[in-house]
Parts: C-alpha cells; structure tokens; sequence
C-alpha cells in the first residue's frame, strides 16, 4: 500500500511520474487517484487528469480520464493544459493509427506551443507530428516538420535533448529515402547511428539504410545492414521488413537461395496470400510499402 499521509497533491502527482518513469503503472496510476482525492484547485485536478489519462493511453487502457481530454481542450484553461491534452490525444490516435485526427490534435498542441513560446513543447510536437504525416503517406510534410524541428536550438547538450535530436534526425533520414533522396537520407542516418539508444530504434536505422542501398543497387552493403537490423528486430514489423528487404537484396544480387530463405520467412507472415513469393520476385514493392506500419 502506498503511504500518502501528510502529502501534498502535487507531491503525489510528482511521485507518480518517478513510478511511470520506471513503469511501475499501476503504482503511478493509484499515486494519480490519490492526487485527484485530495487536489484543491479545478487547474490542479485537471493537470492529474490530463497526466493520468497519459499513462492510461500508454498502457493501452482507457477510462474517464482519457474520455475526459476533448472537454479539456475545449475549456482551454491555459496554454499548458491545452498542449498537454492535444499532445495526449494525438498521442492516441497515434498509436490506434487515425492520422488524420492525430494530425489534427497535433496542430492544435503546435499552436498552444507557439503561444506559450514554449521551445521544448514546440520541438516534441513537431517531431510527433512529422511521425504522423510519414504514416499518412505524406513525406514531404513529415520532412518539413523534421526540418522545421532541426531549426530548433537546444539551450544545452542535456541526455534529454541529445536523444530527441537523434530520434528527429534519424525520422528526417527515413523521410528523405521515400522521396528519393537517398544519399541525403543515407547520410543522415550514418550521422546518428552510434547515437541511437534503444533496440527497436536501432532495428529502425539499419533496416532503412538497407532500403537506402537497395536503392543506390549497392546490394552486399544492403545485406550487411540488414542481417545487423534483423538481429535486433523486437517487432514483427522489424523482422517482416527485414526479411523483405534481404530477400530483396539478395534476389537482386544474383543470389537466389539466400532470396527464397527470406522470401519464405516472410511468406509465413501472410499464410492468406499463397502466390506472395511469386508477386515478390516479379515485382518490387517498395515503393508501395511504409516500413513504419
């Protein structure tokens, strides 16, 4: 049981974003309850609204909290709650793959940022929102959001900001190859490769600069990158594509076994469709597939 006498709500509220940042949730989540309980003011309860409903998004739970964010950002209370619940719910949609409605919502929290001269919020926001335009099959906005977030100086060379300006140059890398400009992207993922922090992101990099040398027809560098992505796939995306692009690479290469290997092992993802390794070496999808979906 968690002790919570003589605490302040905000104290509680702070004490449940140290339990999610070691993703003790349900921990965070009765911390946030707790907070509610006791908050004295309505901007103090709608702030735990707004943080808990974001913890219950990242868990993929809902309840009244989460329902509660649109009448949130209706009521406008102030720049920051504002960005908070139109961050949170473009979060969502985000992550329930509605594009539209996350790039709506993600609009809506770039103005709050722009209005409150908030250069973190602004940078966070423009990097979620390039995401989303990339998974709305609208690269060059994505790029534009990349860029514009580039453009963005931090104030110090803090973990935090390090990382986010890795991730953005890593998503803007990604952007550049789908609309063909390969050596640009390529190089951009290069610059930050040594920088990644995290398996799956890493996963991301390598695979997408074997679709990079795929492109540029540099096949054994495409396999060498890819065989290293595929080794650290830890989503059934990652290793879909990293089969399809291997077999891509080695069916292009001239190496036909090593091209029914990969072939093979992503047929066994889509047991429907029974001429799949027949569409994959009379044609060359990549330009119909997003590796991010």
């Amino acid at each position: 049981m968690i002790e919570v006498k003589g605490k302040g709500a905000d104290e509680l509220r702070l004490e449940a974003f140290a339990k999610v940042r070691i993703e003790a949730y349900d921990e965070a989540l009765a911390l946030f309850d707790d907070a509610l309980a006791i908050a004295e003011t309505d901007e103090l309860r709608e702030l735990i609204t707004i943080n808990k409903a974001d913890v219950l998004i990242t868990i993929e739970r809902s309840g009244p909290e989460v329902q509660a964010l649109p009448a949130i950002l209706m009521r406008r209370r102030n720049p920051h709650h504002t960005f908070l619940a139109a961050y949170t719910l473009m979060y969502k949609q985000r992550l329930q793959k509605e594009t539209k409605r996350g790039i709506f919502y993600g609009n809506v929290a770039l103005d709050a940022a722009n209005e409150a001269g908030e250069r973190l919020w602004k940078l966070g926001v423009l990097n979620e929102l390039g995401i989303l335009y990339e998974m709305d099959s609208q690269f060059k906005r994505a790029i534009e959001c990349f860029d514009e977030a580039l453009l963005i100086q931090p104030d110090s060379s803090g973990p935090v900001e390090s990382f986010g300006q890795t991730a953005i140059i890593q998503n803007l890398g990604y952007n550049k190859l789908l609309v063909g400009e390969t050596r640009e992207g390529i190089r951009l993922l290069l610059s930050v490769l040594d920088e990644i922090e995290g398996q799956g992101m890493l996963s991301d990099a390598y695979i997408d600069l074997t679709y990079g040398y795929i492109d540029l027809e540099e096949y054994d560098t495409a396999r060498y990158y890819g065989e290293i992505g595929l080794k650290l796939a830890i989503e059934d995306r990652q290793v879909r594509n990293g089969h399809y692009l291997l077999g891509e690479a080695a069916y292009k290469s001239g190496d036909i076994e090593a091209a029914e290997f990969h072939f093979d092992k992503l047929s066994e993802f889509y047991p429907e469709f029974r001429n799949l390794k027949s569409l994959l070496y009379a044609i060359d999808l990549r330009s119909m597939v997003n590796l991010k979906l």
